[in-house]
């Protein structure tokens, strides 16, 4: 019996080192997010979008650095349940974290299998229904299989993601040659006009950035995440926010803010002056994009759960690892069905908007515990420490978002 318990309950394997976690985590933040929001971005700042795009990789970096130096201390699946368990013992308060970041991940994820559904339309017309089964349950498939599996495909897709953004730079970087007669479009003035607008852009420019959560709940699977795990989160937002803006200079010399706003496909259009083959390989670079999307997130969501289950905090059977695989298979099976459901049932429009809040909220509170763990044990052995002005940056900056959206959301109401 003792043997059989073993075997079901037996420990993540640790595999990810360095180059593996930075493609995870570079695909994991890339997503979709640049794809959709370049245009979004570019309608609200104009000119200015490279402008916000960094401005929103500031913002962004902060809460990341926190993540960094969390993810060292305490290396462990369901990070953030872990964080806020250590900051502050409060197991509700634990357990509602844990909850709300499954359910952010399941719900958007399910969003965007629904949007995978256009995108395949593009190329070839089959039943919506046919489309989520099909791409849902051979993710969950991959993601049961093995952390190794999930890590290779998903590197594989991000190499394909990050093609795409290089082949717009290739493409259509001749733009670039007008750069250095209208550099001077691109700096802000010394005036609140285009401050509201770089504040504008960045805010939907911040979630092409978020995603770098996702990286700590693989803690357990990386084979040095005392030092790794920082590395390869602030690795990731520095290329992301290089290759962002470079994107966006080229799209603000290449189309007037008015044609990125009304944009679906921003890369697609920007590629389509430049050949009418083009934007069909950038709109199947899309495709492979939302597939990277979706089994990031199942991955992500089966480890919280998996971590969750170890501080019961969740029902035991979602802390089984299977012998075969190394994978905890029944919150991954939990998390596939679950996608699916939403997926096939509901218009998911306003709950995934729901799910930016809840993660800008879960980043106050992520930024809080680092202050409280950092005040108990300010410089633990073999750790690397950030200042504490990092967290409590963090804190202010994602309240000030937070407030900002919220803002936004009554004026435009």
């Amino acid at each position: 019996m003792s043997n059989s318990k073993a075997k079901n309950t037996g420990t993540l394997k640790k595999t990810l080192n360095l180059p593996l976690l930075i493609f995870y985590g570079v695909g994991t933040i890339l997503g979709l997010g640049i794809y959709v929001l370049l245009g979004k971005v570019g309608g609200e700042a104009g000119m200015l979008a490279p402008f916000a795009f960094l401005f929103a990789a500031v913002l962004a970096g902060f809460t990341g650095l926190s993540y960094g130096e969390l993810s060292s201390r305490i290396p462990k699946s369901a990070g953030e349940v872990n964080y806020i368990d250590e900051a502050f013992g409060k197991k509700h308060l634990s357990m509602a974290m844990g909850w709300l970041i499954v359910l952010s991940a399941i719900v958007s994820t399910a969003t965007v299998v629904n949007g995978y559904v256009g995108y395949v339309h593009v190329f070839v017309d089959i039943p919506d229904w046919l489309v989520i089964v099909s791409i849902t349950l051979l993710l969950g498939a991959v993601g049961a299989k093995g952390i190794s599996e999930s890590a290779i495909l998903i590197t594989v897709i991000t190499i394909i993601e990050i093609s795409g953004l290089f082949l717009v730079i290739f493409i259509a970087g001749d733009n670039l040659a007008s750069f250095s007669a209208r550099w001077n479009e691109f700096i802000p003035g010394a005036n609140s006009a285009d401050w509201e607008k770089i504040l504008l852009g960045a805010f939907l420019a911040f979630f092409t950035f978020i995603g770098f959560q996702d990286m700590v709940n693989v803690a357990e699977e990386t084979k040095n995440p005392e030092k790794h795990m920082p590395i390869a989160i602030m690795v990731s937002l520095v290329i992301l926010t290089v290759l962002y803006i470079l994107v966006a200079v080229i799209a603000g010399l290449g189309l007037s803010p008015e044609e990125l706003n009304q944009s679906e496909a921003p890369l697609a259009d920007i590629l389509a002056k430049e050949g009418e083959n083009y934007p069909k390989i950038i709109s199947a670079i899309g495709l492979i994009a939302i597939v990277n999307g979706v089994l990031v997130q199942i991955v992500m969501s089966a480890r919280v759960m998996y971590g969750m289950a170890e501080k019961k905090m969740a029902p035991e059977i979602f802390g089984k690892v299977n012998s075969k695989t190394s994978t905890p298979i029944w919150s991954t099976v939990f998390a596939t069905l679950f996608i699916l459901i939403l997926a096939l049932s509901f218009d998911l429009k306003n709950l995934a908007i729901a799910t930016n809040y809840i993660l800008i909220l879960v980043f106050i509170l992520i930024n809080l515990a680092l202050i409280a763990i950092k005040r108990k044990v300010p410089h633990p052995e073999g750790i690397k420490t950030f200042p504490m002005a990092i967290p409590v940056l963090g804190a202010i900056f994602s309240f000030g978002i937070l407030i900002f959206q919220a803002w936004s959301s009554i004026s435009s109401a």
